[in-house]
């Protein structure tokens, strides 16, 4: 079921998929991609599970008060292709949205993908960037199998220009 109490979640997925969250009083939830785990942490502290689409290592953390917390390893990096949806809405292309353990799977995924340009992002960045775009309150839209994003921020100016040096 997608709903956890009073909210609904984003990016639900009925069967396992590389992407779990880990819920107070529900368990594990799993999601389409590893932005889905960033939108719903911005409606309630979770915990979270994301395994590399290259390697398969698993990425551990948290979301607590909207902010990512507790990564292991350290530095996973994410990349998210997000569409444009207006102001106050964040939309992501799910299959083209992943967490990496390390820049190098990054790298080795990056050099067979031919879809969107994406940004590249550690995760507190994107978190943070979620904040700074979208209400306390977040409202989210239906989501299909794309997930629903104003890309106006510095942060992710800056991301999308520094996409093509990896």
């Amino acid at each position: 079921m997608s709903q956890y109490g009073p909210i609904t979640l984003v990016g639900f997925s009925d069967k396992p998929t590389l992407y779990r969250m880990i819920l107070p009083q529900r368990g594990d939830v799993y999601v389409k991609c590893g932005a889905d785990i960033l939108l719903n942490g911005l409606k309630t502290d979770l915990g979270a599970e994301a395994r590399c689409p290259v390697c398969r290592y698993v990425t551990r953390f948290h979301i607590v008060k909207r902010r990512v917390e507790d990564l292991a390893p350290k530095n996973p990096m994410l990349h998210v292709v997000e569409l444009g949806m207006g102001a106050g809405h964040v939309g992501v292309e799910c299959e083209s949205t992943h967490i990496f353990d390390k820049k190098d799977c990054l790298t080795k995924w990056l050099s067979t993908y031919t879809g969107k340009q994406g940004l590249v992002l550690s995760l507190p960045e994107y978190m943070g960037s979620l904040n700074q775009r979208l209400p306390t309150k977040y409202h989210e839209q239906e989501h299909h199998s794309i997930t629903t994003t104003q890309s106006g921020s510095r942060v992710l100016e800056d991301r999308k220009a520094n996409h093509d040096q990896l």
